[in-house]
């Protein structure tokens, strides 16, 4: 195991934390739609999501030598992902429609927000692949404390990423409707990656 001054490792782990969170992601989709009405909802929904972390990480550390994901495995997981990303995409294009409604009565908002989060990371084959491969690594070689500055990184992230959505959509109203698009729009991407990825992985034996 590699030696490292603790603050230092702890310090390399918030970073590695932020540089994983702060990406556009599905993840990020939803947090940005539930945030603008509630910065609550959307702290929930990366809440949700890093508990499938800390999930990850349990399996992992017990279990890491011992769970092999080969390609049908990948391979459901990207079919699931590819189902759930659709599902999440058309939820939040249609709470375009009457935006003012909405606004007033907080409508169309998913019912659930964390166990919407814990469900996009539970599913996720980068997630898992990344705990798997990179997490695994990092326990190994430095230890648990650089995975507490991931989590602490995380935890910054999903704590301010919804407060600044919520700030901004009170000084610019319009906001809340970009949001809904580019966040449909990045949902559809990653729904059309988790089938390509899927069809990528499940027919390679044919080939």
């Amino acid at each position: 195991m590699i030696r490292m001054d603790p603050l230092g490792i702890l310090v390399a782990g918030v970073a590695l934390g932020l540089s994983i969170a702060a990406p556009p992601g599905p993840v990020n989709a939803v947090i940005a739609v539930q945030s603008v009405k509630s910065n609550v909802r959307g702290f929930l929904v990366g809440l949700g999501a890093m508990t499938s972390d800390a999930t990850f990480l349990v399996i992992t550390y017990y279990l890491g030598g011992l769970i092999m994901i080969d390609d049908r495995v990948r391979g459901i997981f990207a079919v699931l992902s590819c189902i759930l990303m659709a599902y999440l995409a058309y939820l939040t294009l249609r709470s375009s429609r009457n935006v003012a409604t909405m606004m007033s009565r907080g409508e169309r908002r998913v019912p659930m927000p964390y166990l919407t989060g814990l469900s996009i990371g539970l599913t996720n084959p980068f997630q898992i692949t990344w705990w798997m491969s990179v997490g695994l690594s990092l326990i190994s070689s430095i230890g648990l404390v650089i995975i507490a500055g991931f989590f602490a990184g995380i935890l910054l992230w999903i704590t301010l990423f919804p407060t600044v959505m919520h700030w901004a959509n009170k000084r610019i109203p319009q906001l809340y409707r970009v949001v809904i698009y580019v966040s449909s729009a990045l949902l559809v991407a990653f729904s059309a990656w988790f089938l390509y990825s899927a069809v990528m992985i499940l027919v390679k034996p044919f080939g």
